[in-house]
């Protein structure tokens, strides 16, 4: 382990799971992601490889695409006290409310929505173009930094990525706070998130994993898995939100 990733392992346990990642690149050819991406529902988890890559100890959420987690269910999360307050004195009948019907949620849920995005790349950035609230990410691939902790938080966050072979990999800080699991709490401004894509072999499938780390709402490490299908000539559409949907 070089110098540099002993001193990211100091700084916390995702800190040093980004940081052996970054060591580990190697010489395969970077795969081609543009296009239109459509949510695949599995049965079966074609991308189990990529899952089996997360560290063992990462808690999987098992809430992407069309499914949720009902109320109190956390999937074996454990949550910080202020957290399970926040649950305790949520009001669920809010989400329904007209002033509350186009708050979009932050990347660490949007990703995982049942909408699709377009992908645009080159060799200094990927673009996510996102059907879902119109939300837009772009990850810089010059090798620059994460700006100050003092630097505005926003629902896309801030995104580095770098190519480990045939996977891109994606570190998101600043990501302001918003829900985590859509049953009663959010996640913290401190929300660090590391996401690994990799496509199939014939470039129909893309996989994802999210692992995230907030030591002030759960302890250790959570995890997400998502999966999308390429379909060539399709295009998103506007979300237009229109705020009477609700009450």
């Amino acid at each position: 382990m070089s110098a540099a990733v002993r001193k990211l392992c100091s700084a916390g346990a995702l800190a040093c799971v980004a940081g052996v990642l970054l060591a580990a690149g190697s010489a395969v050819a970077q795969p081609d992601l543009e296009g239109f991406w459509t949510p695949r529902i599995e049965r079966t988890r074609s991308g189990q490889a990529l899952i089996d890559e997360l560290p063992k100890q990462a808690v999987l959420i098992n809430d992407t695409g069309a499914g949720e987690l009902a109320a109190g269910d956390f999937a074996g999360l454990k949550l910080k006290p202020a957290a399970i307050e926040e649950v305790r004195n949520y009001d669920f009948a809010s989400e329904l409310k007209r002033e509350n019907t186009c708050n979009a949620p932050s990347v660490a849920f949007f990703m995982q929505a049942p909408f699709p995005m377009e992908l645009y790349q080159s060799d200094g950035l990927i673009v996510f173009k996102m059907e879902y609230f119109d939300l837009v990410r772009v990850v810089f691939l010059d090798g620059r930094a994460h700006p100050p902790a003092t630097a505005p938080h926003t629902r896309s966050g801030h995104s580095v990525g770098h190519w480990e072979g045939d996977t891109l990999v994606v570190d998101t800080t600043h990501i302001a706070p918003g829900t985590f699991m859509n049953n009663g709490f959010n996640h913290s401004a401190d929300l660090h998130m590391v996401e690994r894509f990799r496509s199939s072999a014939d470039g129909s499938t893309l996989w994802l994993t999210q692992l995230y780390d907030d030591e002030q709402v759960f302890d250790g490490l959570a995890a997400r898995y998502m999966a999308w299908t390429r379909r060539p000539g399709e295009y998103v559409y506007p979300y237009d939100c229109d705020p009477s949907y609700g009450e």
